[in-house]
């Protein structure tokens, strides 16, 4: 029983206490008038207890001295340990604990003292204690099962992973053994997770995780990022890529020292990042035209790694020619002195020779085979990038016309295939068609349907059902919610109640620099963008509620018709506006925490600078009100790179309308510090603090 109580170590003081005495007093009843004569050994040994330098555990104690069993004895441990006296205070308490881990550390772990198993790992012996390792999971099971080991003295243990190392092996063990002032350096990290996940030490997966996070940068994303994707360590590998795969999205774009990362990446990351829709992108155009520069670079690598192994290759094959050795025609017994001893030596040099010579020959044929996988492989996801996962449909005529006559300087060919382009185009004149002959009191186009359409290109996208707020979601979503490209689906797949659109999604992105100095109730405006005939844009307001506090409001806004006969009005260029603080409107579907949707009451007129010309694209929906549903991502720019997505199923816009929500999340330190305020070595982040980025997904029903 007591053995027990110790092994499990999970029941409270006051239990604990309760237990002891029932325990002890079935044995004072029939053992009182035996142990009379040992009450003064027991009474001086619960005094040298007390006044021992080492404090021992009530239970260890216990064990030890069950067959002393008194009322004064179990009195005199539960009043001295169980409830400490008012003088030993917490941080008494605290130094004790500290150098009772530095007494099992150095005694234990690094003499070996009163060792009972020694593990054999890395060519060394480790004497170590099986009560010490009973705390861990993988060698209690090891120790304890129904294993050979569990009853050896010497144990061996193998590790398949190479990432598992000596130097991590040690600090896992330190950990065990009370070492926890061991700091982790990002140079040893990858080696620490892989060992503390193979060990189970769950909590020294999560600090090596922190500092991974904390980590990620341009230099070190792409290498966490691949260690992660290669090698699964459960969720500290899901966590580890999120994060890798949000900072790609919301740095990848603008920050130009991501460039080496993105020529680097695997080039189906590549894909997942341009596809998303939580990557920061400007527009659909500058979408191509970032997949069109990353894509161009890398062709560029290959082919220059190709013309290096052509070069390489053939210097070989010169070496090998180059034998210090004379081949004559016939050699013969009288043009060569010691023709036996010649010719001998002579069949041994044509031999190497030609063994040599078939050695670099498969060697140099390998490598050309790898190398026309990897690059049959890659193009493969470059021409799914361009048909798949930049949508076309948006763009104004004038950069369509551009990309099809774009072409790859390394392979002569378009980027863009032709019958996407051509079937963009249709999809862009078939909306306006149905947008300028709708009447201006109908709300929806009818341009969705319960049935998987048909396409070109055999993508459709799926429309949100309810109005959710995801924050941080797991790896398992990440297809759906961030890599997937508004759940892009292929020819065959889904049916039921779920409504697809016949037209691609328009997306757009946005900034807010110095949003930490934004007043309350005070707008900022984003630059306006042109959709389906409206001008859209986004606004944030900071407001104050007695619930809940300082809330970062974020809303979509159908700003205003453009006018078909002026040059295009849409702007880059975000506006401050002081305005009221907006009237909450009850939501179909308030997300539980600190996220709730509203309508704000003033809408204010705003002129916006134009900076395009006039476009065969633009033209005006005359209609008051349109159905349109939408999804706005926010990146966190803090350690934990967490992503936030607010999702709206289709809501009714009129002319200046806005449809958002309010958000306690978007105001903590992880979205509004900059990196640097966490690590002074980072330099992703530009001068401005408190900047938020929101990448927006938006289409009409």
């Amino acid at each position: 029983m007591i053995s027990n109580f110790i092994k499990e170590d999970n029941i409270a003081d006051n239990e604990f206490t309760q237990l002891l005495e029932d325990y002890t007093s079935a044995s004072l009843a029939s053992n009182l008038d035996n142990n009379s004569s040992n009450h003064a050994a027991t009474s001086t040994a619960a005094q040298q207890h007390r006044t021992s330098p080492f404090t021992m555990s009530p239970l260890l104690t216990l064990t030890q001295k069950e067959s002393g069993n008194t009322r004064d004895y179990i009195n005199d441990i539960v009043s001295s340990s169980v409830y400490p006296p008012p003088t030993q205070d917490h941080q008494r308490v605290l130094r004790q604990m500290m150098s009772l881990c530095k007494h099992i550390y150095s005694r234990g772990l690094i003499e070996g003292s009163g060792s009972d198993v020694t593990i054999k790992a890395f060519g060394k012996d480790y004497h170590l204690h099986r009560i010490i390792l009973y705390q861990n999971s993988y060698f209690s099971v090891l120790l304890e099962g129904p294993w050979k080991e569990s009853v050896q003295k010497d144990i061996e243990l193998r590790f398949d992973d190479e990432n598992i190392t000596r130097d991590a092996f040690e600090i896992a063990l330190g950990r065990l053994y009370g070492r926890l002032d061991e700091i982790i350096s990002p140079l040893q990290v990858l080696n620490l997770l892989a060992t503390a996940s193979f060990l189970d030490l769950q909590d020294l997966c999560e600090m090596c995780v922190e500092v991974i996070l904390r980590d990620i940068k341009e230099d070190t994303v792409e290498h966490y990022l691949t260690f992660a994707t290669s090698h699964f360590y459960g969720s500290h590998s899901e966590k580890i890529t999120e994060s890798c795969f949000t900072y790609l999205c919301r740095e990848g774009f603008d920050n130009l020292r991501l460039r080496p990362a993105f020529l680097k990446l695997p080039a189906e990351w590549l894909k997942r990042v341009i596809e998303s829709d939580a990557f920061w992108v400007p527009s659909e155009y500058e979408r191509y035209i970032f997949a069109r520069d990353v894509v161009s670079q890398r062709r560029k690598i290959t082919a220059e790694q190709k013309r290096h192994t052509l070069v390489s290759s053939s210097l070989i094959n010169d070496t090998d020619l180059s034998l210090n050795v004379s081949l004559p025609t016939s050699p013969t017994s009288s043009t060569i002195p010691n023709s036996s001893h010649k010719a001998k030596r002579l069949q041994d040099s044509t031999f190497s020779y030609h063994t040599r010579r078939s050695s670099s020959i498969s060697t140099f044929n390998s490598i050309c085979s790898s190398n026309s996988y990897q690059t049959e492989s890659d193009e493969s996801i470059y021409k799914a990038i361009f048909t798949y996962a930049i949508y076309y449909a948006h763009m104004a005529f004038e950069e369509l016309t551009s990309i099809l006559y774009d072409c790859d300087d390394t392979t002569g060919a378009p980027f863009a295939p032709d019958h996407v382009l051509k079937e963009a185009l249709w999809q862009q004149i078939d909306l306006r068609n149905k947008i300028e002959n709708t009447a201006e009191n109908d709300i929806t186009l009818g341009i969705s349907s319960s049935e998987v359409p048909s396409s070109s290109t055999g993508v459709h996208f799926e429309i949100p059902s309810d109005d959710t707020t995801h924050i941080g979601e797991a790896l398992t979503g990440l297809e759906d919610m961030i890599g997937g490209g508004t759940k892009a689906m292929k020819d065959g797949e889904g049916r039921g109640s779920v409504e697809y659109s016949l037209f691609a999604p328009f997306r757009f992105s946005v900034e807010f620099a110095d949003v930490a100095k934004l007043k309350e109730k005070q707008r900022v405006y984003s630059g306006t963008k042109f959709y389906a005939g409206s001008n859209w844009n986004m606004y944030i307001q900071k407001i104050k509620t007695p619930r809940k506090g300082i809330q970062l409001g974020v809303y979509l806004h159908r700003h205003s018709m453009p006018d078909p006969n002026s040059p295009g009005n849409t702007s880059n260029s975000s506006t401050m506006v002081n305005g009221s603080s907006a009237n909450k409107i009850p939501p179909r579907s308030s997300s539980p925490g600190t996220e709730e949707r509203y309508a704000p009451a003033a809408r204010p007129t705003i002129h916006m600078k134009s900076n395009n010309e006039k476009s065969f694209s633009k033209y005006a929906d005359k209609r008051k009100t349109v159905r349109t549903w939408f999804k706005i991502f926010c990146p966190a720019r803090g350690p934990s790179h967490v992503l936030t997505q607010f999702q709206s199923s289709p809501d009714n816009f009129a002319l200046m309308q806005s449809w958002g929500w309010r958000s306690s999340s978007l105001c903590q330190d992880d979205y509004l510090l900059d990196v640097r305020d966490y690590d002074n070595s980072s330099s992703s982040i530009s001068t401005n603090s408190s900047t938020l980025k929101f990448s927006v997904v938006m289409g009409h029903v």
